[in-house]
């Protein structure tokens, strides 16, 4: 097995301590130094804004204001750290943000971004411009219409608090998900990430079970990377196939291997992996790259510390 060899972890390791943004840092040390959670929850705390949305934390684009984006992105911080109570003060104000800005006709939290995102750079694929809102005609209709990236994840942040959220509407928001997913309609690579997030979270194992079924267990989940493999692909399957006891590692696992295979080879001279993509004017792009190898080096590690994958760990 073609592992990680301790050279190249100590220079990952340097990479997150000298360059990587401190909450990926924070995430390094109490994955791996055992550092105690109260100091990255805090640091997490840090992007939330008085509203409860969050700033700053998604590598898009640089708007400190709150938009359900940036707090989708912390949300995946949280999903990782799995143990922030429901007590703590940055989760009794995240909710009810999530909450308010839900809508119900939709069935989808609209304008992912907000107006201010364009006063910033960020990536053109998250520009801010006015869109008629969607009416669905139907419930049909709103199942085809709804677009599971960010919405699902959202989503599933409210189940794993749902003491704080009325029933009646989270039965809603999951029945929505749920029937989206059991349509069977062909599966997008980042509404593929949400979902994920989304059936991690659920209590019911027996519809945790059948609903990964129908995203992974016909084989196919690999053709919904791009062609050309890289770290947006390593990162992508690092989420979906993230444990060597997920019910379905066997059925891919020769992709997984194959794609440790690539990390280890991969690797930068810095320590980190850099995306294979990129936008914006170089000044812009060079900040931004930074925070992102930071990202994209602790997802790879502590996927590689999981699968075993790292020399002396």
């Amino acid at each position: 097995m073609n592992k990680l060899k301790k050279e190249q972890f100590n220079k990952a390791t340097h990479f997150l301590k000298t360059q990587g943004n401190d909450i990926d840092r924070a995430m390094f040390e109490y994955f791996f130094e055992k550092k105690p959670l109260d100091g990255v929850v805090d640091i997490l705390a840090k992007y939330q804004n008085k509203d409860g949305g969050f700033g700053r934390l998604d590598y898009d684009f640089e708007c400190p204001d709150s938009c359900l984006k940036h707090t989708e992105s912390a949300c995946r911080y949280i999903f990782a750290l799995n143990e922030v109570p429901t007590e703590h003060p940055m989760i009794q104000r995240l909710v009810p943000y999530i909450i308010t800005n839900y809508n119900m006709t939709t069935g989808e939290w609209d304008n992912l971004v907000v107006p201010s995102v364009n006063e910033y750079p960020h990536a053109p694929w998250w520009h801010y411009s006015e869109q008629e809102l969607f009416v669905p005609k139907n419930r049909d209709d709103l199942i085809r219409h709804y677009d599971p990236n960010t919405n699902s994840a959202l989503a599933g942040m409210l189940v794993k608090y749902s003491s704080l959220v009325p029933k009646d509407l989270l039965d809603e928001i999951m029945g929505i998900v749920i029937e989206k997913i059991n349509v069977g309609n062909d599966f997008g690579q980042y509404g593929m990430m949400s979902d994920i997030y989304f059936v991690n979270v659920l209590k019911d194992n027996v519809l945790k079970q059948e609903l990964l079924k129908t995203l992974m267990g016909n084989g196919k989940l690999i053709s919904l990377l791009d062609d050309h493999w890289g770290t947006e692909n390593a990162y992508k399957l690092c989420h979906w196939i993230d444990t060597p006891d997920h019910p379905y590692y066997e059925m891919y696992k020769e992709a997984v291997q194959s794609n440790f295979i690539f990390l280890v080879e991969s690797q930068e001279q810095d320590g980190s992996w850099s995306p294979n993509w990129s936008w914006g004017e170089p000044e812009v792009w060079q900040r931004v790259v930074t925070r992102l190898k930071g990202v994209l080096t602790f997802k790879f590690l502590w996927t590689l510390k999981k699968f075993n994958y790292i020399e002396g760990l």
